[in-house]
């Protein structure tokens, strides 16, 4: 199934959340900036979640409450290796049974997936689009974007040939106000992340990673950075609902600024301030790992 833009995305995501029966158990599957993160915002939508939906790639796992008593559980395993603790975490959640669970890199732990769970695999296309591959074996948990699954067998043609139909007729209807485009807007909600801590500044934007070079000119130009990014996301700094700073330790200068940074932006913007630990934090004191390089005052 090919998905060709953020919106449609959102809207995939959506309209998969009004087919799911509970417990659902998701694996995502995608290189970083496929759109994992995006799908999953329109999922939430679809559940009825009105709290902005950011990557837990910092956190590890987040979690949505929606209708009375559901929830939605979004686990990010990219930065572990071994899971270690979170695998018992995750394996006690499995056995919520009004759960909607997504497993992002899910490497480490999908020995403790049940053989049913559904697996959503998204690949980058050259000219931006996405292919989105859906594959299953237990049609008594979900239904596909059409009739309800029979087997596991036709799952892949039968998911390809009910959206392809549907992303046709959808051309040839119209819209109303641009319904696609509005629930991109409303879920714009962004998590950044920032690491100054070496003359490689890395900056994360939900699940999009860029990096800039150059330690001496940080200071003046950080912030045409961070903002060059987030246009390029269709955001903009209202649109921060978290901030996690790599404290270090680490480069002192290089921390020094990325902190003030930081440190500003969460008291203007007024969103949480987490450390790398994932943490929360009043203000980030950088942790430089070693006695600040200063020169001693001249006699």
């Amino acid at each position: 199934m090919k998905v060709s833009s953020e919106a449609e995305m959102l809207k995939l995501g959506n309209d998969f959340a009004h087919k799911l029966k509970l417990p659902a158990i998701i694996e995502l599957v995608g290189d970083v900036g496929a759109g994992k993160t995006t799908f999953t915002r329109g999922l939430a939508a679809g559940l009825g979640i009105k709290e902005p939906v950011t990557s837990p790639s910092f956190t590890i796992s987040k979690r949505y409450a929606f209708a009375s008593d559901g929830e939605l559980v979004h686990y990010d395993f990219y930065r572990l290796e071994d899971p270690g603790i979170m695998r018992a975490e995750l394996t006690e959640t499995l056995r919520s049974p009004k759960s909607v669970i997504v497993v992002e890199w899910g490497g480490g732990v999908i020995d403790l997936l049940p053989d049913n769970h559904l697996k959503i695999e998204i690949i980058s296309n050259n000219d931006g689009s996405r292919e989105v591959t859906i594959t299953g074996t237990n049609s008594d948990l979900w239904k596909t974007c059409g009739k309800p699954v029979e087997n596991s067998i036709n799952y892949v043609d039968k998911t390809q040939k009910s959206c392809a139909k549907t992303t046709e007729n959808s051309k040839n209807t119209p819209k109303t106000p641009d319904s696609t485009q509005k629930l991109a807007e409303n879920l714009q909600g962004v998590e950044i992340y920032l690491d100054t801590s070496t003359d490689n500044c890395i900056l994360r934007i939900n699940d999009r990673g860029y990096s800039r070079q150059g330690r001496y000119d940080l200071a003046e130009k950080i912030f045409t950075f961070i903002h060059d990014k987030l246009q390029e996301n269709h955001s903009d700094w209202q649109n921060i609902t978290r901030i996690t700073f790599f404290s270090g330790p680490g480069s002192f200068t290089g921390l020094r600024i990325g902190a003030a940074i930081v440190n500003t932006l969460a008291d203007q913007l007024g969103v949480p301030l987490y450390d790398h630990h994932g943490t929360k934090r009043q203000i980030i004191i950088p942790d430089y790992g070693r006695e600040a390089n200063i020169s001693a005052p001249k006699k």
